[in-house]
């Protein structure tokens, strides 16, 4: 178990422009009164201490209590002992109804559920569709280490653990309801997907990375609520660990209640894959660091700084790249730097990627095959490609096919192809399969040799020739 915080100890005053109110403390004045209970209509105590307040009220209709809820002295005693005794509520009986107890109970619990106002519970509420009984767990779900320290309150990071897994779990189960299905009608595996593994894993990947959290927080406007501690800045990893702890709270307040998980998670989070190949692309950033790991056995440097001087309310962020390139006799320097603005920080990365792959690309420092032996021929390009792989000079083609029925841009008995290959792309169409994978090797193949600085201008004639370009 976690040591329970004391805010009865010297801490810090509660900061006035906080926007969650002071946790209440015992010796402190209520907030609610018992008569807001219909607020936490659900929570157990509250129901069975409403349960005992409907079950005197009926013996006062009945005229076994007076309406003061005192024993009525008029009735004849039904117990041996000349004592009425009530069904329920003995703690609050003592010849009558102890209505004055029930209510400071009532409150008092009450107040240590329901935050005092003000206090944005409404607008969280309205954010994920869910009203939470206990509030403190909301607040807590917002709550910085670094800040729960400085105030004597917890923090949210046992939440997050919780939260995370049911993430991970929700998002699972929502990529498994729109990209896969059961056909009966395979029997020796009538579980289904156009995914592999790999690729599934990607695509859950993207909504739940740090940086598309980070960005749904934003957007959803819940980073507003994080408390910080003194000098901590806003980041992208407390805007991560305060979704993944609420909804963990969520969890929590709810009693593990999927149906309100599962809700929760999609306002948060809205996995939509009407486009699932879209996750599945590799982009410049992915493909220009696993180069230079590759080349030099470390990442490229991203430094991320944000802008100032721009339009209220609107960020922009400026990405410096520094990264190597291959020993050359070309007059390059290895030591290269680049830069990028952009609204976001992963657009940031992505531009800045995406000019320092440009930059290796064209000045022919992407791949050596000078010694590979190949002079790309459209005939043979499918071998050629196979050849390179083989020899270990490239990684394996990777190629992709639509026809008419998944492309409705083609027409008749026309193919599309598409080549990947060691971070160059290619594609091919023509009448029949096997013409347009040639096609698609013949552009890789060509591309890959200026990508290593070697390609003739007949070479890239024919390609052009070739693809109508």
């Amino acid at each position: 178990m976690s040591k329970r915080v004391n805010r009865n100890v010297a801490m810090k005053p509660w900061p006035d422009s906080c926007p969650w109110p002071e946790p209440v403390m015992d010796g402190q004045d209520d907030y609610w009164e018992a008569e807001d209970a219909d607020m936490l209509a659900g929570d157990e105590k509250v129901e069975e201490l409403l349960d005992i307040k409907e079950y005197m009220d009926g013996l006062v209709d009945e005229g076994r209590l007076l309406p003061d809820y005192s024993l009525n002295p008029d009735l004849e005693c039904e117990d041996s002992d000349g004592a009425y005794v009530p069904e329920k509520g003995l703690d609050y009986w003592d010849d009558g109804f102890d209505i004055e107890g029930w209510e400071e109970d009532m409150a008092s619990h009450l107040n240590l559920l329901k935050l005092p106002l003000p206090s944005p519970v409404s607008d969280i509420v309205q954010i994920i569709g869910y009203e939470f009984v206990n509030e403190n767990l909301l607040r807590q779900a917002f709550t910085r280490r670094a800040f729960a320290v400085e105030y004597g309150i917890s923090d949210c990071e046992q939440l997050e653990f919780f939260g995370d897994s049911v993430l991970n779990l929700c998002v699972t189960q929502e990529i498994s309801r729109q990209l896969t299905e059961v056909d009966a009608d395979h029997t020796d595996g009538p579980f289904r997907s156009v995914h592999d593994e790999g690729e599934l894993s990607r695509i859950r990947e993207h909504f739940i990375c740090r940086e598309y959290l980070s960005e749904r927080a934003m957007l959803l406007g819940l980073d507003q609520f994080i408390l910080y501690g003194s000098g901590e800045e806003p980041s992208e990893a407390a805007r991560e660990d305060m979704m993944e702890a609420l909804i963990g709270a969520v969890a929590a307040d709810s009693g593990w209640n999927w149906r309100v998980l599962e809700d929760v998670v999609d306002r948060l989070v809205e996995v939509q894959l009407m486009r699932s190949d879209e996750f599945l692309k590799a982009t410049h950033f992915e493909l220009f660091n696993a180069w230079h790991q590759k080349h030099f056995g470390q990442m490229p440097e991203y430094e991320l700084t944000e802008m100032t001087g721009g339009r209220p309310g609107k960020k922009r962020y400026f990405c410096t790249l520094r990264y190597f390139v291959p020993e050359n006799d070309i007059g390059v320097q290895t030591a290269q730097m680049v830069g990028s603005e952009e609204e976001t920080r992963s657009r940031a990365r992505e531009k800045a990627a995406e000019r320092a792959y440009c930059f290796v690309m064209d000045h022919g420092l992407w791949i050596r095959l000078a010694d590979a032996g190949i002079e790309p021929r459209l005939e043979d390009a499918i071998n050629q490609l196979q050849e390179l792989y083989q020899n270990k000079y490239v990684e394996a083609p990777v190629y992709e096919f639509h026809d008419k029925e998944t492309d409705p841009l083609l027409v008749d008995d026309e193919w599309y192809c598409s080549c990947t290959c060691s971070g160059v792309n290619g594609y091919g169409i023509e009448v029949g399969k096997t013409k347009a994978k040639k096609k698609a090797a013949f552009m890789v193949l060509v591309r890959l040799m200026k990508s290593a600085g070697i390609c003739k201008d007949e070479w890239k004639k024919e390609m052009w020739e070739t693809m109508d370009l």
